[in-house]
């Protein structure tokens, strides 16, 4: 009666497990190799960066008057320094100073500090005993 109709034939999948298996090694080599293109990239791209930070570091310190200015005081009585004759030891012997200098302005101060509270406590005890 009626003409039978035949069901389209559906578009195989990867059929076997060997196919599919190879599909998801082609896959992951793809993502591996742009992975592999985007570092090399980085790479490339590290000295250019490292440039500009530095470029921009020298201009704000530059532009900073306030950095400016302890940078050149500083320096200046350290390099006509005649008992020096390295100048790459300038630097550390400098920042070393300036180190003994602040920990012996900490120990003068705490000192003053513990004599001022004895004289408070020797008073408020001679008070108590009036």
């Amino acid at each position: 009666m009626f003409p039978s109709r035949k069901k389209p034939i559906a578009p195989q999948k990867a059929g076997t497990p060997l196919d599919r298996k190879q599909e998801a090694l082609r896959a992951k080599e793809e993502q591996l190799k742009n992975a592999a293109a985007e570092l090399q990239r980085l790479i490339d791209e590290a000295p250019r960066l490292r440039e500009e930070q530095t470029r921009r570091r020298r201009e704000v310190l530059a532009a900073d008057p306030r950095l400016r200015r302890g940078a050149r005081t500083r320096t200046g009585m350290y390099r006509h320094n005649a008992h020096t004759a390295d100048a790459e030891l300038m630097g550390g012997a400098r920042r070393s100073d300036s180190r003994k200098g602040d920990v012996a302005k900490f120990i003068l101060l705490s000192l003053a500090l513990a004599g001022v509270i004895i004289w408070v406590i020797k008073m408020a005890i001679a008070n108590l005993g009036a």
